[in-house]
């Protein structure tokens, strides 16, 4: 190559190198766009750097100071993030979205009164932006301030009906106010518009669990485990939907599908357990409710759950140790010693048993059912004077409960043959339950014991209407 063509050409390469190195101009703008990529992609840290190469160039530009602050709050540094955007503010307090994501950082630091003065700035600046309404009413929920969280969600949605995380956030600040069917219309709403949302159909299955709707609950609880099949909540969930459904074996599998997400549960094998015994599948039973105890010692209620199995296998003995260390766990539940002293009747204990129901309604005398079944076991032992006391201790507490009316005709009977006032206490069962074939027997039997022959006639046709069927020797 010549000489003079050589020189064009090193001259035409170094003018090439020079345009490479400096065609590009790294302006304020430049880095703030290439920070802007950066924030898309969240790479927040590189986004940091290039917000601070923009600012180094131009500190008085209020967007670059607002994306600074988005880029640390982006990498949690919230209270550097508050700086960023207070320096935005200074320089455009018009600035909409610094506020706005002022109000954001605020409420990650769990400020939430500051969070909801920032939102309300934006708001003034633009008070169509449904997410500034939104973000005040969450702030608004957060510290309690419920009705008024309800009416900023309400502007939110006036502004944008499709904003699924509002209508679920006012569907749970109205369950909250207990204004179940308007939560439940919001709810229903979210899922409509975010059909995948597992959070809101799980909350709609609470809602009607609350609402002992169970068949609806059961298909918000499957749609839960359609979204994500490892939710164990949901799945325990579904069980216990399933067992109020009386659908025992099924909720049992359920509960299992549960343990094997969560195997720790104490709770999942607790329900898992009372759907095994309410099966029938006792000896299963006493297996997963020895799991719960196993998980958690100090679980009256399984304990108790434990004993109500063994005493469907008829080991009453076994049982009663266990009632009793429900009842020494949990000495105030009157369930435990009301079970135990059912035990104690099964083995003909009746002494024992009452002894155990008089300290129960010392401890809660408003127990009908335990001075009902107190003076059975008093009748049992003779007592009947005292078994009457009981009876009307319980019909004291509940007129409209039938079985102490039956239980005190027949303690008149035995005890006193006192037909008069027997047949008084079972026409008040009678006017309790008009249907009590058991009831309309004991007056027939009062009465022809009474010597008043066709009126005992009449009440065993009663009965016999009923499905009473008497024996031949009668």
């Amino acid at each position: 190559m010549p000489i003079k063509a050589k020189i064009i050409f090193i001259l035409l390469v170094l003018i090439s190198c020079h345009m490479s190195a400096n065609g590009k101009e790294y302006t304020a703008d430049y880095w703030q766009q290439k920070g802007n990529e950066f924030m898309q992609s969240g790479s927040f840290e590189v986004a940091l750097d290039c917000y601070n190469k923009s600012i180094q160039l131009d500190d008085a530009n209020a967007s670059a100071w607002m994306k600074k602050g988005q880029a640390l709050s982006g990498m949690e540094r919230y209270a550097d993030a508050l700086f960023a955007y207070n320096e935005s503010i200074e320089l455009d307090a018009n600035l909409a979205e610094a506020w706005y994501s002022k109000g954001l950082a605020y409420a990650h630091l769990r400020d939430y009164n500051d969070s909801i003065a920032a939102f309300e700035e934006s708001i003034k600046l633009h008070p169509e932006v449904a997410l500034a309404w939104y973000s005040k009413g969450l702030a608004l929920a957060n510290l309690g301030r419920y009705n008024e969280s309800v009416l900023a969600l309400d502007k939110a949605i006036e502004r944008d009906d499709k904003l699924a995380g509002a209508w679920h956030c006012k569907a749970l600040i109205l369950a909250d106010l207990g204004k179940n069917k308007e939560s439940l219309t919001a709810l229903n709403r979210t899922v409509e518009l975010d059909f995948e949302n597992e959070d809101a159909w799980f909350d709609l299955g609470l809602a009607f669990t609350n609402m002992e709707n169970y068949s609806a609950a059961l298909e918000a609880y499957n749609r839960v485990i359609d979204i994500n099949p490892i939710n164990a909540p949901a799945w325990i969930k579904k069980g216990e939907a399933l067992l109020a459904l009386g659908r025992y074996s099924d909720s049992s599998e359920s509960f299992k599908r549960a343990l094997k997400i969560e195997p720790m549960d104490a709770g999942a094998w607790q329900s898992n357990a009372l759907a095994l015994r309410l099966s029938g599948k006792y000896n299963d039973s006493i297996a997963a409710y020895n799991k719960t105890i196993e998980l958690d010692p100090a679980n009256a209620a399984a304990w108790n759950g434990q004993a109500l199995a063994y005493a469907k296998l008829k080991k009453f003995n076994v049982s009663i140790k266990l009632f009793e260390k429900a009842i020494e766990i949990d000495p105030e539940e009157t369930g435990f010693s009301y079970n135990k002293a059912l035990a104690l009747n099964e083995l003909g204990n009746y002494s024992e048993a009452v002894a155990v129901l008089r300290e129960s309604v010392k401890l809660h005398p408003e127990c009908a059912v335990c001075w009902n079944n107190l003076g059975l076991y008093l009748a049992k032992l003779e007592m009947y004077s005292e078994a009457i006391e009981s009876y009307d201790k319980a019909i004291q507490l509940d007129p409209g409960y039938l079985e102490p009316c039956n239980n005190r005709g027949i303690s008149q009977v035995m005890g006193y043959e006192d037909f008069v006032e027997a047949i008084k206490s079972f026409d008040k069962a009678i006017e309790i339950d008009p249907n009590c074939m058991q009831a309309w027997v004991n007056k027939g039997n009062a009465l022809k014991l009474a010597g008043r022959g066709p009126e005992a006639n009449a009440a065993f046709e009663k009965a016999k209407r009923l499905g009473y069927q008497a024996d031949a020797s009668s």
